[in-house]
């Protein structure tokens, strides 16, 4: 068994250090994505501002994963943000579809935090089948993070 005053420190650390537990694992297998995300304290946000904004991972060096291209609506209601990811200097890569709950937005940026780049890498090309695009005007919710670094 662990000393209690470990513990504490523990918690003191993660306490001053802002890091948040939430920001460095991704969500436990028995635990409800959507539920999850609700504890990322989702904000309102309009569909046409996330276009173009640059995905980053969740380090101090802020790794680009892609752009933001569109937000689409499957056929079972889940929402998910279209990236381009891979790629050379803006060149190549490919569209894949990351569920919106994985993300979080960080000032003009959004974190892919449930997932690692080869992850990503391993998602299939989004070709479009069973999705809607929502318009610009449309708002969803995203949850807010504080920087993981």
């Amino acid at each position: 068994m662990y000393p209690k005053v470990s513990i504490g420190c523990a918690v003191a650390v993660l306490l001053l250090t802002g890091r948040s537990v939430l920001a460095q694992h991704p969500a436990p297998h028995d635990v409800d994505p959507v539920a999850y995300a609700a504890r990322r304290f989702p904000q309102p946000v309009r569909v046409g501002d996330l276009i173009n904004r640059t995905v980053v991972q969740p380090l101090e060096s802020r790794p680009v994963l892609g752009r933001v291209t569109q937000v689409i609506r499957l056929s079972s209601g889940k929402q998910e943000i279209v990236m381009r990811h891979g790629g050379f200097l803006g060149f190549g890569g490919r569209y894949i579809a990351v569920p919106i709950e994985a993300m979080v937005l960080l000032g003009n940026e959004l974190e892919v935090l449930d997932y690692t780049p080869q992850q990503l890498n391993a998602f299939p090309t989004y070709d479009g089948a069973g999705t809607a695009p929502l318009a610009a005007d449309d708002v969803i919710r995203m949850g807010l993070a504080r920087p993981s670094h």
